[in-house]
């Protein structure tokens, strides 16, 4: 892994300074980069360099690096940093996505080490406390906030990815409790989450209405009725993907998050709010790759001259450079979009919004595969290898365009919402989609 740039000496720094009210929280963060995330990245070098000691004996992400995750979410919650989407009366930072995009740019912009724990992703404090209640604050709401319990997200099925109508996980009322039965596949965190938070079918035939969240202890859920199924092994190894199995489950009426019949809208909410985070995750990534593309390409000698002398690489770098450029110059246009009407994470949320989202997660998706295929390719040798961030960033590159919805899916329902919907029996897939988030 090659030494990380400042994101505060880009050369890009100037297409993409930040508005000065966000001069405090992004010094946070480039504070707990420095004194939490970099130390500890240095201490576990020969695992992040390494795939063969990234994991563990099972194939699973290796312990030290999930406790050095662990360690840098909870600095990031005491500093402020780790849910700064979330509103302040949760306890987050009240952020609005267009300023999310700038600190969320920052965070990657370092790279593909440990800093993406600096900020909570599926496995952590999502928008969906938004529905927890008071009686699940103590024990759910507030860890999660500060970083001190992660969760998993519980959607996607073998058998039902794209719409969620396909789902077989069911859960069914006994007296006063809910009894769940199902299983769930390509869950993120699968194996070392604290909270889950799970969607199943509770009202067969009920449209809209028939699905319902649960929200419970992962862990004392194991002693009854919850089981850990088997390890993915995805495209970029991360050792964190797997099944999750639900046999007769029982849960009390307290476990539900929101209201029976909610869950639908939540997650629909959920997905949108994961595409929403392509902004500043693929513009901070992008403008990692371009600053490495550069630094390949003017200290590598070909003929006694460096390789960005040659008109064809110098092109394939400003192609990346209008990639990135283009992506997030929309992401902020969408961002501004939804924020000035009131906050982002409303349901439902009018058809234009969803339009814009989906329109945000397709350009990021693409430009950033793009700009990743490029710099492997300037990287000739050194970008096939797999224990560079290069090609790191490639395999995620590649897998973003699946999870959240994939791509075509997007495409489909920007159409429909352009009026290009021709059979209103069937329930778009693209609200409805969700898959492995890296």
């Amino acid at each position: 892994m090659t030494k990380k740039t400042d994101p505060g000496t880009s050369v890009l720094a100037e297409d993409s300074a930040p508005p000065d009210r966000l001069a405090d929280v992004l010094g946070t963060v480039r504070g707990l980069y420095d004194n939490v995330v970099a130390p500890r990245e240095e201490a576990l070098r020969h695992r992040l360099d390494d795939e063969r000691q990234f994991l563990d004996s099972d194939g699973r992400l290796h312990p030290e690096i999930i406790a050095a995750r662990r360690e840098i979410m909870r600095a990031a919650g005491e500093a402020g940093v780790y849910s700064a989407h979330l509103p302040e009366h949760l306890g987050g930072g009240g952020y609005g996505r267009e300023d999310m995009i700038y600190i969320e740019e920052l965070v990657y912009s370092y790279g593909v080490g440990l800093n993406p724990a600096l900020l909570s992703w599926s496995e952590g404090a999502t928008p969906r406390l938004l529905f927890a209640h008071d009686h699940q604050r103590d024990e759910f709401t507030d860890p999660l906030v500060k970083g001190q319990k992660t969760s998993l997200h519980g959607v996607t099925e073998s058998g039902a990815g794209s719409n969620l109508f396909d789902m077989k996980t069911r859960a069914t009322r006994k007296g006063s409790d809910w009894v769940l039965n199902g299983s769930k596949a390509y869950i993120t965190n699968y194996f070392d989450a604290d909270v889950a938070q799970i969607l199943a079918m509770t009202d067969e035939g009920g449209g809209r209405k028939a699905f319902t969240y649960f929200m419970f202890d992962a862990r004392e859920a194991q002693k009854n009725g919850y089981r850990l199924g088997g390890l993915y092994q995805t495209m970029f190894g991360d050792g964190y993907t797997g099944e999750i199995h639900f046999d007769d489950l029982v849960l009390p009426e307290s476990a539900i998050l929101g209201e029976v019949g909610q869950g639908f809208d939540i997650a629909v909410m959920s997905f949108n709010y994961t595409r929403m985070r392509r902004a500043g995750m693929c513009s901070g990534w992008s403008k990692y790759l371009i600053e490495k593309s550069l630094e390949r390409v003017t200290s590598r000698q070909v003929g006694g001259k460096p390789l960005g002398a040659n008109q064809g690489i110098q092109w394939m770098i400003a192609d990346m450079y209008v990639d990135w450029l283009q992506a997030r110059s929309l992401s902020l246009e969408v961002a501004r979009a939804i924020d000035t009407p009131g906050p982002w994470h409303r349901i439902p949320r009018p058809a234009d919004e969803i339009r814009r989202i989906c329109a945000l997660k397709v350009s990021n998706d693409e430009s950033f595969y793009r700009v990743a295929d490029r710099a492997l390719q300037v990287h000739g040798g050194a970008g096939v290898m797999r224990d560079t961030s290069i090609n790191k960033l490639f395999q995620i590159a590649r897998n973003l365009r699946i999870p959240g919805g994939t791509d075509e899916v997007q495409r489909t329902t920007i159409a429909e919402s352009l009026g290009l919907r021709f059979d209103s029996s069937k329930t778009s897939g693209a609200a409805t989609t969700t898959k492995k988030e890296g």
